[in-house]
């Protein structure tokens, strides 16, 4: 019995071109150049047979097509960088860069978040001082200084963004020994127990930088230098802290502590006073609820007379511990 061939395809099934006969068992495609075998015993085989020339032009396509890709990845990446990093300052850069050991695109928000100190401070150069240690998980302060590093970076005043303090959600103690740190930008959810500040406050006060503060997380704000703060506004969003320092204010009154219910620990630093209002103004702090330990230093403790501090140890002592110098 004569054994039948496979049936002679009617087209390319790759590129549906014409296809045309070379010998007794095998067509090739006028378009492609894909060759079948007709086989007596077997279905047909499928080949790919191309000149020199056509996979030289192949071989390029492909080659270009790598490099395209190569180039949109690179494109990509660099986009990406300039995208992440424009997020910083110059000098922010400069000093995540070496905090972190890796550019800054690289650095996410949840490495961010694991910086729990921070220092700044400005002169010559910046200084950031950190640590990826919580500073309150060391009962020991002197166990603690073991772990900070600093960085210093070259940069002028405008080379450091007030904004760029807002990624790092998981600080717990910032400090900022620079100008104008009011308007520096607090991250909207962050864990902050802790918030020093030294000089650059405005006469216009601060009705921004601590609006962002959780209530119910910051324990202690110290604010330095304040002789030109008039505008005390800002005290309603620090209600809760149990500890406050303030230096170099002038106090016509003591209206703003007014609702610190909690605060336990006042330090009061080369504060200006009315010298006939101390004793009052002295007097109505020390009736604060909670308050425990009251320190005036300076020339305005001096203005109570010793009768008049007898006095106020006589009636406060047995809750608050007073001291002035």
């Amino acid at each position: 019995m004569e054994q039948k061939r496979t049936a002679i395809p009617k087209q390319c099934a790759s590129c549906g071109g014409q296809l045309v006969q070379k010998d007794g068992y095998t067509y090739q495609c006028t378009s492609c150049g894909r060759e079948y075998y007709l086989s007596v015993n077997r279905t047909h085989k499928v080949s790919v047979h191309l000149s020199v020339g056509k996979m030289i032009f192949l071989g390029a396509m492909a080659v270009i097509a790598v490099t395209a890709f190569a180039v949109l990845g690179y494109q990509y990446y660099t986009g990406r960088l300039v995208s992440s990093a424009s997020r910083f300052s110059v000098t922010f850069r400069d000093f995540l860069m070496e905090a972190y050991g890796k550019p800054v695109a690289e650095i996410g928000p949840e490495e961010l978040a694991q910086m729990r100190y921070l220092k700044i401070e400005k002169e010559k150069d910046y200084r950031f001082t950190y640590s990826f240690e919580d500073p309150y998980g060391y009962p020991d302060p002197d166990l603690f200084l073991g772990t900070l590093q600093s960085v210093e970076v070259g940069g002028k005043r405008d080379d450091l963004s007030p904004t760029n303090l807002q990624y790092f959600t998981g600080l717990t103690k910032v400090e900022l020994y620079v100008d104008a740190w009011e308007n520096y930008t607090l991250p909207e959810e962050n864990e902050l127990r802790s918030i020093y500040c030294l000089d650059g406050l405005s006469r216009y006060g601060t009705p921004q930088f601590f609006t962002r503060i959780d209530p119910d997380k910051l324990e202690e704000v110290t604010i330095m230098e304040a002789d030109k703060l008039t505008d005390f506004a800002f005290m309603e969003d620090l209600r809760h802290v149990e500890r406050f320092t303030l230096g170099g204010a002038v106090l016509k009154d003591v209206e703003m502590f007014q609702g610190f219910d909690e605060l336990e620990e006042l330090v009061l630093k080369g504060i200006d006073m009315e010298e006939e209002e101390t004793f009052g103004m002295i007097r109505q702090l020390l009736e604060l609820p909670s308050l425990r330990y009251l320190s005036i230093e300076g020339k305005t403790g001096w203005y109570v007379t010793d009768e008049e501090w007898e006095e106020l140890e006589q009636t406060f002592g047995g809750r608050v511990m007073l001291h002035r110098e």
